[in-house]
Order: structure tokens, then C-alpha cells, then sequence
């Protein structure tokens, strides 16, 4: 480049002359028509593998819900679905801190 002003072009990185040489040294592709990715036929399936099973069945849809037990230092259990940080005990009344164990 020969300065900083927007209207100047920036240099080219490979000469065109240089470009149509490499263009020219490469090979011919080959005309073949099954050579040609997605072309070629695919292979037809005539039996399974020895040891392999399979089964169709009717797919069902489920909605899960997880569960969180807490229990207060009383001895008290009860259940949550949200996750709380904390929660009153029901038993002792007290506002406790919900510290959930690693599985």
C-alpha cells in the first residue's frame, strides 16, 4: 500500500499471472460419472450382521420432574420441585439454609 487514505487498493497477495500458472499445472478432473461424490450407487442391504436385533417400537413422550428433599436439622423432612436457597421448617419453625449434597 502506498498510504493510509480509504480510496487507496490494497495490494494484491498473489498475482494473477502467478494464480493462472498454478491453475494451469493442476490436473484435468476425470469425467467419470461415478467418481463424482453422490453419484456413485449405494450399496443395497441384503441381511444384518450376525448379533445385531432390531426392534421398532411406538415412541412416547415424558415429562420429568425433579424432586428435592430437604431436610432441617430437627429431623424433618419434607419436599421441594423448585430448587430454594432457603425454606421454614415446618416442624421447628425455623428459617433454614438449603445446602444440596453432590450426587
Amino acid at each position: 500500500m502506498t498510504g493510509n487514505s480509504p480510496n487507496d487498493e490494497p495490494e494484491d497477495l498473489i498475482s494473477v499471472a502467478k494464480l493462472m500458472k498454478i491453475l494451469e499445472e493442476e490436473p484435468e478432473p476425470v469425467d467419470d460419472e461415478d467418481a463424482t461424490l453422490g453419484t456413485a450407487p449405494l450399496p443395497t442391504i441384503t441381511r444384518m450382521p450376525e448379533g445385531i436385533e432390531v426392534q421398532e417400537r411406538r415412541l412416547g413422550h415424558a415429562v420429568g420432574q425433579w424432586v428435592l428433599q430437604v431436610r432441617c436439622d430437627c429431623g424433618r423432612r419434607w419436599f421441594e420441585l423448585h430448587p430454594v436457597r432457603t425454606a421454614d421448617c415446618p416442624r421447628c419453625g425455623a428459617l433454614v439454609l438449603v445446602d444440596i449434597e453432590p450426587g
